[in-house]
């Protein structure tokens, strides 16, 4: 089954496609990441991979084509990332290579069966947890100074859910393991000393109302306690993608969390850079 075959793929190519002119609405949300994966460049990293891009609003791939001199940009919507390629100045798009087509799950044909046939539940789920945390041996893009998941990870786990539905008594053993997976992914991609920074959303208005007129100065007590509390989406819990994410004594940065509006809703966002050093690294594989 291709991905424009895929029913739960065409869930994610809709959202695209519904947010595709929203440039000037993800204004915030866009400068926050640009700007922290344009922290990350220096003379010794400028080969950029970004996995999840989609229609580009995340991120602003002129001002990053001034930091590296090559920035492969990932996604299952071939659609969007060109079109995203598109709209760049001649000189940005030199230095952009787009991946289209490529389920960085590596198990969406895997769900759909799921979601079509459930009979086969058990059986499929076994198998399904030990591939998608065996995700980096099945997914080759090279090695890279700095890879970045760009708001990518909570897609990710979504289409668990709409496979099989949040109730399902497996849903969160499967999501954890996609999770795993994808930061065991990043870690393959990274060359040693590289950076590989987790970008993600973690909470919604949904269940924090608050998130939709906090002040930016209570913003950083609010999502601390929204955790504390433990009300974040499935996997998603910033302090223990940070323990993951941890290489050997070396502790990842945190960034301050920042609001993304879309439309009626809010989103919470976090910012995770850790350092690459396969080596050293035991708490992903782990």
């Amino acid at each position: 089954m291709t991905s424009s075959q895929s029913p739960i793929a065409r869930v994610h190519f809709e959202r695209n496609q519904r947010t595709r002119d929203d440039w000037d609405a993800f204004s915030t949300h866009r400068q926050h990441v640009t700007g922290i994966i344009a922290n990350t460049a220096s003379r010794s990293h400028r080969r950029l991979c970004l996995l999840g891009v989609g229609n580009g609003n995340d991120v602003d791939l002129e001002v990053l084509a001034s930091h590296f001199d090559e920035i492969a940009l990932v996604d299952l919507d071939d659609a969007a990332i060109r079109q995203c390629v598109g709209g760049l100045s001649a000189a940005a798009a030199r230095r952009v290579t787009p991946h289209g087509h490529i389920d960085l799950s590596y198990i969406l044909s895997d769900l759909d069966l799921l979601r079509a046939e459930p009979s086969s539940a058990q059986q499929t789920l076994d198998s399904l947890v030990v591939k998608a945390r065996d995700l980096p041996r099945q997914i080759d893009l090279g090695c890279w100074d700095v890879v970045v998941s760009t708001c990518l990870l909570s897609q990710l786990i979504d289409s668990v859910f709409i496979a099989v539905g949040p109730s399902h008594p497996r849903a969160a053993e499967l999501a954890l393991a996609v999770r795993d997976g994808h930061l065991a992914q990043l870690d393959a991609l990274v060359d040693d000393g590289g950076k590989m920074l987790l970008i993600t959303d973690f909470v919604s208005s949904d269940t924090l109302p608050e998130l939709q007129q906090v002040a930016a100065d209570s913003l950083q007590s609010l999502v601390h306690q929204a955790v504390a509390n433990r009300n974040f989406f499935t996997g998603l819990n910033p302090a223990v993608l940070r323990q993951r994410m941890q290489n050997g004594h070396l502790l990842p940065k945190v960034y301050p969390a920042w609001r993304w509006i879309m439309g009626p809703r809010c989103f919470a966002v976090c910012a995770i850079e850790a350092v690459g050093g396969k080596t050293q690294r035991s708490n992903i594989a782990g």
